[in-house]
């Protein structure tokens, strides 16, 4: 969605798109819903949001570096930091802004599960952009991760209970930090969005300040059908974790993250907690 600048802006400093777009990012824990989102949002008419990208995990050791080499000359030509901060945001920018106009749409979204870990860095870039976060049962997100180990095997499909919990637990709390910016940040459910697509789905747009349009919902390519109406067929992946998981298990996620599960309203289970020394 692009943002007119004001008349002073325009007189002062050269806008970039740091200052005038306003991006939407998608993040949380693997296997917690953000492809679904991802899929719905790519249907809505104005925003066009891709495949993941991980760019922000690439470009911040570089980013991070180029500053640090920088920083003498630049300051030399009366600028701070944050002129290399503009310049990589100019640079992803103009790749997103790329594949939103081929899509002829008005505004770019990114999904990639670790941007909640860099919720921080992708406001530096973007001050104006917002964020979704996903959240789920860390339980089932676990037996998730455990069903893709047995498909393809990527590294993070490796994580055991204890490790799963713990990047759970990093994922909550990077974003519950900029709860106090409503404006810029939402958390969803992914059991809301399972259970209530078309309210939850309402929540979200209005937050992005985009208009209600029920081909969210659309049958096409890409990806499954996720109208109202077909419910079920997500809820079935809600508490998956009660068969597929073993009592240790279970034991060691609640163990590791119980109260932060309380707090965001998960009823833990009624077994026997494991120590923390043996939760690793």
């Amino acid at each position: 969605m692009q943002v007119e600048p004001d008349a002073s802006a325009i007189a002062g400093d050269v806008l970039l798109p740091s200052d005038t777009r306003s991006p939407v990012f998608i993040g949380g824990q693997r296997r917690s819903g953000t492809t679904l989102l991802r899929i719905m949002l790519n249907r809505h008419p104005h925003i066009a949001c891709g495949r993941e990208s991980h760019f922000a995990k690439r470009l911040l050791n570089w980013h991070d570096r180029l500053a640090d080499e920088w920083s003498d000359t630049v300051r030399r030509y009366g600028s701070g930091t944050e002129a290399v901060d503009r310049a990589f945001a100019a640079l992803v920018d103009d790749v997103f802004t790329g594949i939103q106009l081929a899509q002829g749409k008005q505004r770019w979204a990114e999904k990639t599960p670790a941007n909640i870990i860099n919720i921080d860095y992708l406001f530096r870039l973007f001050p104006k952009a917002q964020f979704v976060h996903m959240i789920r049962d860390p339980r089932d997100t676990y037996r998730s991760i455990r069903d893709r180990a047995q498909k393809d095997r990527p590294n993070w499909a490796q994580f055991t209970a204890a490790e799963a919990a713990r990047d759970w637990r990093a994922a909550v709390e990077a974003g519950m930090r900029w709860r106090q910016a409503p404006a810029r940040y939402l958390e969803v459910r992914y059991e809301d969005l399972a259970r209530e697509p078309a309210r939850t789905m309402r929540r979200v747009l209005e937050f992005l300040n985009e208009p209600w349009d029920a081909r969210v919902f659309a049958i096409d390519a890409n990806g499954p059908a996720a109208t109202p109406q077909h419910g079920p067929v997500f809820t079935t992946s809600i508490g998956r974790w009660r068969t597929g998981l073993s009592e240790m298990e279970v034991a060691t996620i609640q163990s590791v993250v119980g109260e932060l599960m309380v707090e965001l309203g998960y009823e833990l289970a009624a077994i026997a907690p494991v120590p923390v020394e043996q939760a690793g």
